[in-house]
């Protein structure tokens, strides 16, 4: 709790002494020359004329500790009593969107991947995330979005689809339930639009740049592209078009690349190569950390970048001052009326 205006409470209490001082002094002096009334003395025998002066000097004793009363809580409800916090205005104008190959050689990494984003979105404050995902075609998972709890579903529910060894399950080497099937199925919907082609990287992250909405907002935009790179059919783009795209729309790119099983170190050469040539970060699976370190990028970098400044929130608490006062008055006005 802090009081903003401290002085303005000050003022106010220092004016109440003072008022009371001078209420004093003039009693005192009244005191000291009273007013004789001659053939007076008999009213002091009158029972209902005694009534009366204890009623009065009851509520002389009664009014002054209800003006002190309110005068405290008129100062506090003039000092501004509140809270403050630290807030940083970066957190709500950032939007990531994770962009996820989701081609056969990357079934194993996309769980891992899927898993670690789940439990990392608790350390969200106000960004929007949304997950796009691609072989020979693309698929909107779910759109940008702040709702943590339907992104922590999404990713933990994908996460245990995208599970399964389809290699594996063509040969009959393992056994799968019906519903395990059915969810692999669903996940992957719609990324197999071309037929005997795979993993066309570069229209995959071209897709993904067009999931960011309010395009003439100043926001930050982070995609965070997890793919081996290993290309199996005639892509519309070539790699640095997409990721050129990318930088003329102010996106900025973060590659992971978690190894590859065909195509060596080309694959990784060129992701690498491509990525950096734009201004981006890249980072492979030797790095354990690798998505944490994306993540703590983008909130560092990025807040640079939108000229975020930490500034203090102030909120009013009015109620105790306001219902002090309240009460004080309600009670000037009944023992007035009760003194008149």
């Amino acid at each position: 709790m802090v009081m903003s205006l401290w002085w303005v409470t000050l003022l106010l209490l220092l004016a109440g002494i003072a008022a009371w001082a001078i209420a004093y002094w003039n009693r005192r002096s009244v005191r000291r020359s009273p007013v004789v009334v001659a053939n007076s003395e008999f009213l002091e025998r009158v029972p209902s004329f005694a009534r009366a002066q204890r009623t009065a000097r009851a509520l002389r004793v009664v009014l002054v500790p209800i003006a002190v009363l309110g005068l405290v809580g008129a100062s506090v409800l003039s000092g501004r009593v509140g809270t403050e916090r630290i807030q940083t205005p970066k957190f709500a104008n950032r939007d990531i969107v994770l962009c996820l190959d989701v081609s056969g050689s990357m079934y194993q990494f996309d769980t891992e991947i899927l898993s670690t984003f789940s439990q990392m979105v608790d350390g969200f404050e106000g960004e929007r995330l949304g997950l796009s995902i691609f072989n020979s075609t693309s698929r909107t998972a779910f759109p940008l979005t702040n709702d943590y709890d339907l992104i922590r579903t999404e990713l933990q529910k994908d996460a245990e689809a995208i599970d399964f060894d389809e290699q594996g399950y063509r040969l009959g080497t393992r056994q799968y339930s019906p519903e395990k099937r059915r969810m692999f199925a669903d996940f992957i919907a719609g990324t197999r639009g071309v037929d005997d082609q795979a993993s066309l990287v570069p229209d995959g992250l071209a897709a993904c740049a067009q999931e960011f909405d309010h395009a003439e907002a100043d926001r930050s935009r982070s995609i965070i592209f997890a793919t081996d790179n290993e290309v199996n059919g005639e892509p519309i783009f070539q790699l640095d078009e997409a990721a050129a795209a990318l930088d003329a729309r102010g996106i900025q790119l973060y590659t992971f690349y978690p190894g590859a099983s065909e195509c060596s170190a080309t694959c990784a050469d060129e992701l690498k190569t491509v990525t950096e040539g734009h201004g981006g970060h890249f980072y492979s699976s030797s790095d354990p950390n690798a998505i944490p370190s994306i993540l703590a990028s983008i909130q560092k970098t990025q807040a640079q970048e939108m000229g975020a400044t930490p500034r203090v929130v102030r909120t009013d608490m009015p109620m105790f001052g306001f219902l002090v006062a309240l009460v004080a008055m309600a009670g000037l006005v009944i023992t007035g009326w009760r003194a008149r």
